[in-house]
C-alpha cells in the first residue's frame, strides 16, 4: 500500500535544505498529480509517507517562518470547526459529505485551497458554493503560490482557533497540512475519502484517520498500525419511493454518476451495458450524472445499430438531489456505476428503496473491491452475461429486494450512528 517517488522525493529534500519551500510544494504537487493514477497503481496503493515526512519539515519550516501578525499567542480553543478542501463539486459524494460535515459540525469554516486556482480565474464558480452553504462561512485562498497560500492559510486558523480540524484534501494537495499541522490546541482529523489512489497526508501520527467503507478501515488500521475511525457515510432520508408494477419484461433501470465511474470503450462500456440491459428487458435505461453529448451520440448510435430505440437511453444530466430524481423516475432496479461503483449514490438509491445491482470486480485486492455498501451481496455481476442472467431473473423478486434495501439503509447509514462517531472524533 506504501509508494515512493524516490527521484521526486530526492529532488524535494534538496529544495527544502536550499529553504525553496515553494520549489518543494511545486515537485511534490506535480509528481503526485501526474502519479497517482498511473495505470500500474490504480486501485493498489494508498500512501505517500516520504512525502507526508517532507510536510511535516515544511509545516515547521512555515511556522518558524510566521510573523507576529501570522501566528497570534496561543489560547483556549474556541469552539469553531475548520473544514480543508481543495475544491467543491455541483455532483459527486465526495462535496455532499463536505455537506454532511458542516450540517453537523459545530460552528463550521470551510477553506478552499484553490490549489489549481480555478476559483481566482473564473470566481462565477463560487456562486453555486456560496449559495448551497448559505449557512456556512466559505473562504477560498486567492494567493498565486503555494507557499503563499500555506501562510494565508496559518494566519486564518490562527485568527479562528478551531477546536477541530478536518482534511478533505485532493490526492495532490498537500497546503492543508503545511499550514495547519503545526496549530497546537485542534483535535485533526483526515478524512479518507479519496481511497482508490495513493494520497498525501494518509500517515501524519496524531491525526485521527477517518474511513468512510468498511473494507477501507480494516485496510487502513492494518496498514498504518493505528486505530481509525469507521464513519459510515449518511444520506439524509428522504422518504421511500413508490414503485409501479412490473409487466412482463418492461423493467427499467437506472444508474448515476459521473463519466470517471463508466468506461467509454471495451467490453465494460457504457455502451455495451446499455445495450445488455434493453436487449434483455423491455424497460428504459436511464442515467444521471454529466455526461458529454457526444458520449450519448455514441451510445445511442451503437443502440441504433443493434436494432434497439435509441430513445430508451434517457439521459438525465446532472441534478441537484440524486434521491429526489430517483423517486421521480419510473424505474425499478438501481444498476451501480460500472468499472467504479459509486458509494454514496449506492446508499441514496437504496435508501429510497431501489434494490441494487453492482458490478463485481474481478480483482479481489482491488481498492474498488467490496460489497459493504450493498444490502444483497446476490445482486452482483462480473460480465454482460451475469448482468443478463440477473435482469431476467429479478423481476419477481423486486418487492422483497426494495424492503432489503430499504432496511439496510435505515439500520447502517443512520443520521444517528453519523453523529455518534462525529462525536467521537472531536471530543463533543
Amino acid at each position: 500500500m506504501f509508494i515512493s517517488l524516490p527521484g521526486i522525493e530526492s529532488e524535494v529534500d534538496k529544495l527544502i535544505a536550499l529553504g525553496n519551500f515553494e520549489g518543494a510544494l511545486a515537485n511534490m504537487v506535480v509528481g503526485v498529480h501526474n502519479h497517482h493514477k498511473a495505470p500500474d497503481l490504480a486501485h493498489q496503493f494508498l500512501y505517500y509517507p516520504k512525502f507526508d515526512r517532507q510536510i511535516e519539515q515544511l509545516a515547521a519550516a512555515l511556522k518558524a517562518q510566521a510573523t507576529p501578525n501570522e501566528v497570534s499567542a496561543p489560547r483556549a480553543a474556541s469552539g469553531n470547526t475548520l473544514i480543508i478542501a481543495t475544491e467543491l463539486y455541483q455532483v459527486g459524494g465526495h462535496s455532499r459529505v463536505v455537506e454532511d460535515f458542516a450540517r453537523e459540525l459545530d460552528s463550521p469554516t470551510i477553506v478552499l485551497t484553490d490549489l489549481f486556482s480555478r476559483y481566482r480565474n473564473d470566481q462565477n464558480m463560487l456562486n453555486w458554493i456560496l449559495d448551497g452553504f448559505s449557512h456556512t462561512p466559505v473562504v477560498y485562498l486567492p494567493q498565486r503560490s503555494l507557499w503563499a497560500k500555506c501562510r494565508a492559510l496559518l494566519e486564518l486558523t490562527n485568527r479562528l482557533q478551531p477546536s477541530s480540524i478536518f482534511y478533505f484534501n485532493h490526492h495532490q494537495d498537500p497546503i492543508p497540512f503545511v499550514a495547519t499541522l503545526g496549530h497546537d490546541g485542534a483535535k485533526k482529523a483526515f478524512v479518507h475519502h479519496a481511497d482508490h489512489h495513493p494520497s498525501l497526508g494518509v500517515t501524519f501520527p496524531g491525526v485521527t484517520h477517518v474511513d468512510l467503507t468498511d473494507e477501507r478501515a480494516v485496510t487502513c488500521a492494518r496498514e498504518l498500525q493505528q486505530q481509525v475511525k469507521l464513519l459510515r457515510l449518511y444520506v439524509p432520508d428522504l422518504g421511500l419511493k413508490q414503485f409501479s408494477p412490473v409487466a412482463g419484461s418492461a423493467l427499467s433501470v437506472v444508474t448515476s454518476g459521473t463519466q470517471v465511474k463508466f468506461a467509454r470503450s471495451g467490453p465494460l462500456a457504457l455502451q455495451e451495458i446499455a445495450k445488455a440491459v434493453l436487449e434483455t428487458t423491455t424497460g428504459n435505461f436511464f442515467h444521471i450524472g454529466p455526461i458529454e453529448a457526444d458520449w450519448v451520440d455514441e451510445i445511442r448510435a451503437h443502440l441504433q445499430g443493434a436494432q434497439i430505440d435509441p430513445a430508451r437511453f434517457v439521459s438525465g444530466g446532472a441534478v441537484k438531489s440524486l434521491w429526489q430524481s430517483l423517486a421521480g423516475l419510473d424505474a425499478h432496479l438501481y444498476l451501480g456505476s460500472a468499472p467504479v461503483g459509486g458509494g454514496r449514490a449506492a446508499i441514496e438509491a437504496q435508501g429510497c428503496g431501489y434494490p441494487l445491482a453492482f458490478y463485481r470486480v474481478p480483482d479481489p485486492t482491488s481498492l474498488v473491491a467490496g460489497d459493504s455498501f450493498y444490502a444483497n451481496k446476490d445482486l452482483a455481476w462480473a460480465t454482460l452475461s451475469e448482468l443478463r442472467s440477473l435482469l431476467s431473473s429479478i423481476g419477481p423478486q423486486l418487492t422483497g429486494l426494495s424492503r432489503q434495501a430499504r432496511a439496510f439503509y435505515e439500520q447502517d447509514f443512520s443520521r444517528q450512528d453519523f453523529v455518534r462517531v462525529l462525536a467521537s472524533i472531536t471530543g463533543a
